[in-house]
């Protein structure tokens, strides 16, 4: 079990241990959880956005999806 650091919940990481460079299938999401241990792309929204409104639509995982698709950290915001 690990604690996010944002919201303080515990959680099993997706990936238990992978070298981040050893997992290139892997989301963005579950290398930050084994980077800095935050638990979803919601936690890692709010906490660099710094509030708890969303800004995006999340499922039960905590995953960012925007018009009923999956968005990652890497995916430009649209206009």
């Amino acid at each position: 079990m690990v604690q996010c650091p944002e919201c303080g919940k515990e959680y099993i990481p997706d990936l238990i241990s992978a070298p981040v460079g050893f997992a290139p299938t892997a989301e963005p999401y579950q290398k930050e959880q084994l980077i800095i241990g935050i638990c979803s792309d919601k936690c890692y929204d709010e906490s660099i956005s710094g509030t708890r409104e969303p800004q995006y639509t999340y499922d039960e995982k905590g995953r960012r999806f925007e018009n009923g698709e999956r968005k990652l950290f890497a995916d430009p915001p649209e206009d």
